[in-house]
């Protein structure tokens, strides 16, 4: 077996995906191989002399099977296919992000994503709204006032709704102490609601609303004027971690509003 450096082995890979995966792991024979893929028994002699010479497969008594670099290897190539298909159903919104935009694939594995038009740019609110309304235990950091969700959070209060940790910036306090300061004081004297603040938070909004049962993450992605542009909501479990990692270090960074000086009348 030849040494092979990983860009070649990606060709390969690519090249013989099908009749990697065709082989199997309990052993085959070349002329089950040309049954099984449909293909010319010159193009399985080819592809198995490649895929052998690579390290990929391996003689066995039963004709050739996987090695066990070879699994690891298509296992990878699966992840990354998944990845990608992942990522191309995002292509629209990821479009329009900065490189830098700190965003993990798994949000958008089986995600829902809603975003802002002309004609309906309080969609993504009215989604993240749509959550929040079935919740019992809630987590969020947020970056900007809704009044939408501002009117939520208070008819959940009026409800079944258990705790809500709620971490703002110091920006949106300013904004709820200038435009909502009724508001404002409401949340502070509910005793299901748990207002912090942090000095620099995400640049998008975040959310775990929970049930008695299951747990759903949101992500509020902006806008530059400070709308917002998309709400992607998820109930994967590696989604769900992402989300309530970030929430839990912000939460960590914060101050609880109730330590702050009082509010001016």
């Amino acid at each position: 077996m030849g040494r092979i450096d990983a860009d070649e082995l990606i060709r390969l890979l690519t090249r013989r995906e099908q009749l990697l995966r065709g082989v199997g792991t309990a052993g085959v024979g070349k002329r089950e191989l040309v049954d099984r893929l449909s293909v010319s028994r010159s193009t399985v002699d080819r592809g198995v002399r490649e895929l052998e010479s690579a390290g990929l497969l391996a003689r066995s008594a039963d004709g050739y099977r996987r090695t066990l670099f070879g699994e690891l290897l298509l296992s990878e190539y699966d992840s990354f296919a998944t990845t990608a298909e992942t990522l191309c159903g995002g292509q629209s919104l990821l479009a329009d992000l900065p490189p830098g935009f700190d965003l993990d694939p798994v949000l958008l594995e089986d995600a829902s994503v809603v975003t802002a038009s002309q004609y309906a740019p309080h969609q993504p609110v009215s989604a993240l709204c749509s959550v929040l309304a079935e919740a019992r235990w809630v987590q969020t950091v947020f970056p900007a006032v809704f009044p939408q969700v501002l009117d939520e959070w208070l008819s959940l209060c009026d409800e079944e709704m258990i705790r809500a940790d709620i971490v703002l910036t110091e920006p949106v306090i300013a904004e709820l102490v200038g435009t909502h300061t009724d508001t404002l004081r409401q949340f502070l004297e509910d005793s299901c609601l748990s207002l912090h603040q942090v000095d620099d938070g995400p640049s998008y909004g975040l959310v775990i609303a929970e049930t008695e049962s299951a747990a759903t993450a949101g992500v509020v992605v902006m806008d530059d004027r400070g709308g917002a542009r998309a709400f992607i909501e998820t109930d994967a479990e590696a989604a769900v971690s992402w989300v309530r990692e970030r929430i839990n270090d912000q939460l960590l960074q914060s101050t609880p509003l109730s330590e702050q000086p009082p509010i001016e009348s």
